[in-house]
């Protein structure tokens, strides 16, 4: 075997102490991006996955009323209350028919129930649970058609119910109201959009969120990240439709495509009247 000549040791040499290229640092600064990025997304992507079937932060859990200030163009986002109300600094609870006295705000962690009031009104009180539609077809059907008015006051809850609901009251041509500091968050703005006439006081809670796909709910352990992206959407879209058929703006239901699910999107008059949430708006 022949020794390698001294020039060739010296050019072997020169080779390891040169600076590398400008091409081949950028080359390594691309590599080193691209895995860093692909670092952060994955880590990213297991923190949604793990937080989907948590409990929604902040605020989820109490069954205090919370006074919050009411909305006003371009401040409209405001913590969404499951189980219990928002409350303005002198507001008051709602009168609801059939009811002596406001009914408890412990009411809204609770199914919903249906109350007959006087002159043919009723009130819905409560969350939307799987199954309210076809309680409330009960009690529609047990009142002979009397029912004509329907008090809402509710925190929402199952979309497929609300659309149930929305669409019974619409045949049975009852008007539904939200009075003048109740609440109507979640899925209770499809059930109002059923009224032949939508009766919304000037100092009533009705706000809107992203909507939650079958296994997604708050505390639920079951169903793929990608699987409740894809039923939110069909949801989202079914309900848009429904606005549409109702006569109401689809563009109601944009601002609850961009709300967090642990927030809610509070309408404000002027909204509710362009989106013809509402027909009419009540006087105190």
């Amino acid at each position: 075997m022949m020794e390698p000549s001294a020039t060739a040791q010296a050019t072997r040499s020169r080779s390891w102490l040169q600076w590398p290229t400008e091409q081949l640092i950028l080359k390594w600064i691309f590599r080193l991006l691209l895995v860093s990025t692909i670092t952060f997304l994955g880590f990213d992507y297991m923190r949604l996955t793990e937080r989907a079937s948590e409990p929604l932060p902040g605020i989820v859990e109490r069954e205090q009323p919370l006074v919050m200030t009411p909305p006003k163009q371009r401040d409209q986002i405001r913590p969404y209350l499951p189980k219990t109300t928002p409350r303005r600094r002198s507001g008051k609870p709602p009168v609801m028919p059939g009811y002596a006295k406001p009914p408890s705000h412990k009411l809204m962690a609770a199914e919903m129930v249906f109350t007959r009031g006087p002159k043919g009104q009723a009130s819905a009180v409560g969350r939307i649970e799987p199954g309210s539609a076809e309680r409330f077809a009960q009690f529609i059907e047990s009142q002979a058609g009397e029912i004509t008015t329907l008090h809402l006051h509710s925190p929402g809850g199952s979309v497929s119910d609300a659309l149930a609901m929305s669409k019974l009251i619409r045949a049975k041509n009852i008007t539904t109201i939200v009075g003048n500091d109740a609440y109507c968050a979640s899925s209770c703005p499809i059930v109002l959009s059923g009224g032949t006439k939508r009766l919304v006081g000037k100092t009533a809670w009705v706000g809107v969120h992203q909507v939650f796909a079958a296994g997604r709910r708050p505390g639920s352990q079951t169903g793929g990240l990608a699987t409740g992206l894809s039923q939110g959407q069909t949801i989202s879209a079914r309900v848009q439709q429904h606005l549409v058929d109702m006569g109401i703006s689809p563009e109601a239901w944009l601002h609850a495509m961009r709300t967090p699910s642990d927030q809610l999107y509070v309408f404000t008059t002027k909204e509710m009247l362009r989106y013809k949430l509402a027909s009419k708006l009540l006087s105190r």
